[in-house]
């Protein structure tokens, strides 16, 4: 990606909403109140005991929530752009097993390597300056070198009635074709709403050849 994505209309966005509505999912842009929805899926793959989570587009941190649910030992990491929301996510969850920053996923860099990563709606606004698709392959590409076993991460469709002007909607035969360039075990979930869906991709995509079915699948079992 040569030209660096301008966050200025992104940052607009959230920090008008945030003052309008403060510690509230509208300021995350979840006006129709589906937020539980898209962590129970964006969570359904994984296991969380014991392991490190990249939370991208953080928000409030409002997945610690749904993770702490379903495991009681895990580490937990916070990245959002909005300084706003970081500020309130310190606030409501000081737990030391706990961190958040101001970043950008693209320049963050961070002391240590993390299990998986999940991102809730931080690719629905349309960016400036980059081509949307050469943006999520960087993001793709950056989350992979920085996390052991994958990661989840939701988007609008492009099969919808309607857009806004300022989401954008991915094709997810598109976004499959990206995730195939990385991993051969990959998933795509559009089963829980009609206009949005799931990608995850596995790092680990070996496989015995007698039964050809992926370890990590095997692993599961």
């Amino acid at each position: 990606m040569k030209q660096q994505p301008d966050y200025t209309a992104i940052n607009t966005f959230y920090a008008s909403r945030y003052k309008q509505w403060g510690y509230s999912p509208k300021s995350l842009g979840w006006d129709k109140g589906n937020q539980q929805v898209r962590f129970d899926v964006l969570t359904s793959q994984y296991s969380f005991e014991q392991k490190s989570i990249l939370d991208i587009g953080c928000g409030f941190g409002d997945l610690l929530d749904t993770i702490s649910k379903k495991v009681s030992q895990f580490d937990y990491t916070g990245i959002d752009l909005s300084e706003d929301f970081i500020k309130k996510a310190k606030q409501l969850h000081p737990q030391p097993h706990c961190r958040f920053f101001a970043e950008d996923i693209l320049t963050f860099s961070p002391q240590r390597s993390f299990n998986y990563a999940i991102a809730s709606g931080t690719f629905n606004l349309m960016l400036a300056g980059v081509d949307q698709y050469n943006y999520i392959e960087e993001v793709i590409k950056k989350t992979l070198q920085i996390c052991t076993d994958g990661f989840a991460f939701d988007f609008l469709s492009d099969k919808v009635d309607y857009r806004k002007e300022e989401t954008f909607h991915f094709s997810p035969e598109k976004l499959l074709s990206i995730a195939y360039k990385y991993s051969r075990n990959v998933m795509l979930r559009n089963d829980y709403m009609p206009f949005e869906f799931s990608l995850f991709v596995f790092n680990d995509d070996s496989f015995e050849k007698y039964d050809t079915l992926f370890c990590r699948y095997k692993n599961q079992k």
